[in-house]
């Protein structure tokens, strides 16, 4: 998806900038004649902007992009100093507010000697050679040669086709205007985009304490001192910022901004009581409130106050004054925005006043009690607003993909803006890489349900955490569990350390838990990975929604199974969720539209957001197209039919619903002992098989011996498939070609499920001898190969002719062979054992291809071609066992059959080996009985 992306943007970009150049050569020979279209074309930069949720995702696209052809294209990423700053004093900074003020400081002061390295190395080879760096490199590369990451960032932006940042950059007005960006003529994508929604409605919404508003008052009365200071100073320098943003201020409009402060403050805490703690108003409400505000003359002090308090602390560095002016600051930017209009804050505003408790102690207003505050929250609804403005600055296109948007139609409808090109695809993965199961009952009979009547029941809890122990069992490897919310996670975990259940848990595989705290994340997870490697593995628990779920990596061994405790709906009481619902509900009144299975109602929004957070947690086990996993349900209310249709699509057809759980661990015992073995020989024989073939091409092409055949009236599907198996056996070589992708020449000329054959199977001719040359006295020798030549038409189906054989099926060089039919009492001939032999691989291979699915048969096939061209017999054995294993019990003649391809050199090891596979099917059968 990430490769499909940059690559078509990037191959559009090459054009657009090859028009450009022609643009200016035709605009230099036609001087002063250049059409507006010429003049446009010079005029606009032309680049790809890339945005994601977290840094990581964006380091994974940025590596993709590394390894194509496009490689060669100027990249930026952009950061906070949160990441990119370098210099030690200002990380040290307790906010990322006084880094700010810091960092600005040190910059105007030019004290930051980070900073003022920026320009000589500009020109470092590392920029010049285009190498992509993301934030970690530009981090590590910035401490070496001691230049800022940051401000270097800013710089390759300049000149960058591509550019890499958080959505949240994109959606948050404030942001786009601070780091100036231009997004005329741009392509935009939005990777991951499932998130979108919230993010759009954050970034249109705004929060203010009385707190807050206590703060501001302070803030003013500071500003007054300053002020007063800044016009008594001598000797100051008249042109310093400080002295031109003190002596714009008017000071009695600035007492006034404080009067209208002081008045909202008292009535904001009126409005809430112990009897009424919380209350809802469209978002007109704020209008009224900050009325004195809309005023021309008290928005432009209000920018002159901001003016002066950020040129105090750039002066200052680290300061506490200027936070509550900015809080005022803010609401109003966004409540009197040119883009918000009285009708937008009446329909998709809605002002939430509440009593919450006080993250600190500053600012004491007009509460009672120091442990709650007031808090004003102007919140939108329509995620299509946000979008709508981002849409009007002039971007040629906007992208929207993840995994997990389904249902279009409904995301589409919320999003708000047309998407006249849609695309759904299907998964890479086959059946054989994923096993998929919901379990609505566990051990102990008891029905498996984590709705909020059935989370603090005991029993419940119980057979949750017996469930969970069956499963780590048979899973290898790291084992995801995904728990609805924070508070649920904990709570049982509580409960199962107190019952002994998390000792059983821990004896299996040790267990992690998800911290809430981002810092210690990072730790956790490289102690995960590195106990996952190991075949015990490990065990994570972590939330749906969380850090975990939404952007980390377990591909392979780090994830072979993802555990659904519970559909993780948002919190029902939420206020904000409340609102949410209610506004879609009276949306669909206000358009007067009937209620109809496509409309987007607060209901359905409340059960699609339960969905979106599953499908993007059960995301992290399938990375790639080599990957397989299991996908495990344990909540009955994911086998209803709805639930169902919620999925992703691509998991849909592989839903199991198990009312027991023995039956879903015969399965997931199946899955690890056997299929999911085919993900991993499918990337070691492709790695096999593309090695011999670079060694091959290295050398000197080998000749291909001339075959010719008669053209008989055939099925085309069984000559074709029985020839290419022919060829594998003669070791002919077949097109030097490195396979791309792991299904590339498993199936292409092969026919399945055909049944037996009806006519005979042209014969395989010997190539025919070169001609006598002229003027030689002596005939030249030539060595023949032997051949292998498969005659169609038996008597007996090919079942019937490997089950009645006297002894094991005889190898290639004619050991162990039955008896001739013939009933002359002359020894057998040397033709005649070749004619059983080549009866017998063709019964063989009938009897497979009837058998076993069509990615075992690709196996079959590759595996044969690397032993004849290697004979390698450990790499064989390793094919023979995937496919043939679980067939062991049914028709175990599928093993010892074989014996008629394997070299008489390997015989003895090759009974060995059926041996010991007798032996393990037999282990495997009781161990599924005994579940």
């Amino acid at each position: 998806k990430t490769l499909s992306l940059l690559c078509s943007s990037l191959a559009w970009l090459e054009e657009a900038k090859a028009k450009k150049q022609l643009a200016r050569i035709q605009a230099a020979q036609a001087l002063n004649q250049a059409s507006p279209d010429i003049v446009d074309m010079l005029t606009n930069r032309y680049k790809i902007i890339y945005s994601s949720r977290t840094h990581s995702q964006l380091s994974q696209a940025m590596s993709e992009l590394a390894g194509t052809t496009y490689r060669y294209m100027k990249v930026s990423i952009l950061g906070s100093r949160d990441q990119l700053c370098v210099n030690q004093a200002v990380m040290e900074a307790p906010s990322s507010r006084d880094k700010i003020n810091m960092c600005q400081a040190r910059v105007k002061a030019k004290t930051c000697v980070f900073h003022q390295n920026v320009e000589k190395n500009k020109e470092r080879e590392e920029f010049r050679e285009g190498k992509i760096l993301d934030i970690e490199d530009l981090h590590k590369l910035g401490r070496k040669h001691q230049f800022c990451p940051y401000y270097m960032s800013k710089e390759m932006y300049q000149t960058a086709d591509v550019i890499f940042l958080p959505y949240n950059y994109l959606l948050d007005e404030k942001t786009r205007k601070t780091l100036d960006l231009d997004l005329h003529d741009s392509v935009i994508i939005f990777d991951e985009a499932h998130n979108i929604q919230k993010l759009c409605e954050e970034a249109a919404s705004v929060s203010i304490t009385l707190a807050d508003i206590a703060l501001a008052i302070q803030d003013i009365d500071w500003i007054s001192d300053g002020v007063g200071e800044q016009s008594t100073t001598q000797g100051f320098d008249d042109k310093s910022d400080l002295k031109i943003a003190a002596g714009e201020i008017n000071e009695s409009e600035m007492l006034a901004i404080k009067g209208f402060l002081l008045d909202i403050e008292t009535r904001l805490a009126g409005l809430v009581s112990e009897q009424q703690k919380h209350l809802t108003r469209t978002g007109t409400f704020v209008t009224e409130l900050f009325a004195q505000f809309k005023h021309p003359n008290v928005q432009h002090t209000m920018d002159l106050l901001m003016n002066y308090v950020t040129k105090k602390n750039e002066d200052g560095g680290i300061s506490n004054k200027g936070r509550g002016l900015s809080k005022v600051h803010d609401l109003l930017s966004t409540a009197f925005n040119q883009n918000v209009t009285e009708d937008d804050l009446e329909k998709l505003y809605k002002v939430h006043i509440a009593k919450e408790e006080k993250k600190n102690d500053t600012g004491k207003g007009f509460l009672k009690s120091r442990s709650e505050t007031v808090v004003l929250n102007l919140w939108c609804f329509s995620p299509g607003f946000s979008m709508k403005n981002l849409s009007k600055l002039g971007a040629r296109s906007i992208i929207l993909t993840s995994g997990t948007l389904s249902p279009l139609s409904a995301f589409q409808e919320e999003i708000g803006i047309p998407f006249p090109v849609q695309l759904e695809n299907k998964h890479i993965i086959s059946a054989s890489q994923v096993w998929c199961g919901v379990v609505t009952h566990g051990p102990d009979g008891i029905q498996l349900n984590s709705s909020f009547k059935c989370r603090s029941d005991q029993k419940y809890l119980s057979s949750l955490g017996q469930s969970i122990i069956n499963i780590m069992r048979v899973v290898p490897h790291g084992v995801l569990i995904f728990f609805p919310s924070y508070g649920l996670m904990n709570s049982t975990r509580e409960f199962w350390q107190g019952c002994g259940l998390w000792t059983k848990m821990e004896a299996i595989k040790p267990l992690f838990l998800e911290p809430q705290r981002k810092e210690a994340l990072p730790t956790v997870m490289r102690e995960y990975y590195a106990a996952a490697k190991d075949r015990k593995g490990a065990g994570f628990l972590a939330v749906c929604r969380g850090k975990v779920a939404e952007g980390l990596d377990f591909a392979d061994d780090n994830g072979r199974a993802c555990i659904i405790t519970g559909l993780p709906y948002p919190p029902f009481k939420d206020p904000r969720v409340e609102l949410k619902r209610q506004f879609l509900d009276d949306e669909l009144k206000r358009q007067k539209k009937g209620v109809t299975q496509q409309s987007m109602t607060g209901t359905k929004w409340y059960g699609l957001e339960a969905f979106r957070a599953t499908n993007q947690a059960i995301g992290r086990v399938i990375r790639h197209s080599r990957d397989h996993g299991a996908i495990v349900f344990l909540d009955n209310r994911f086998s209803e039919q709805n639930a169902r249709q919620n999925m992703s699509s691509w998991l849909q057809p592989f839903f199991q619903k198990h009312d027991q759980i023995g039956n879903a661990i015969k399965g997931l015992a199946g899955f690890f002992k056997t299929d999911s073995m085919v993900g991993k020989q499918r990337e070691e024989i492709i790695a096999a098989q593309t090695a011999l073939i670079n060694k091959n091409n290295a050398n000197k092409k080998r000749k291909r011996v001339d075959v010719r055949l008669d053209t008989a009236s055939t099925s085309t599907t069984e000559e074709i498939s029985l020839q290419n198996l022919a060829e594998i056996y003669k070791g002919e070589e077949v097109e030097n070609k490195a396979p791309k992708t792991i299904y590339e020449g498993l199936s292409e000329a092969i026919g399945f499920n055909v049944g037996p054959p009806k006519n005979k199977l042209n014969e395989f001719r010997r190539p025919f001898p070169p001609a006598p040359m002229v003027g030689r006295t002596s005939k030249p020798k030539i060595v023949v190969k032997k051949r292998l030549k498969i005659v169609k038409g038996l008597e007996k189906s090919g079942e019937d002719a490997l089950n009645n054989q006297t002894s094991p099926l005889a190898n290639s060089s004619g050991a162990n062979l039955p008896e001739s039919s013939s009933s002359s009492s002359e020894p057998v001939s040397k033709t005649t054992h070749s004619k059983a032999n080549e009866d017998m691989a063709r019964s063989y291979v009938t009897l497979l291809k009837k058998t076993v699915t069509t990615a075992e048969f690709g196996l079959f096939k590759n595996g044969m071609k690397l032993y004849k061209q290697k004979e390698d017999l450990k790499e064989l054995l390793k094919t023979l066992e995937i496919i043939m294993l679980k067939y062991m019990e049914s028709r175990p003649q599928l093993l010892t059959g074989f014996k008629v391809f394997i070299k008489k050199h390997h015989i003895t090891d090759f009974d060995k080996f059926c041996l010991e596979a007798k032996e393990s099917a037999k282990e495997i059968t009781q161990i599924m009985v005994k579940d």
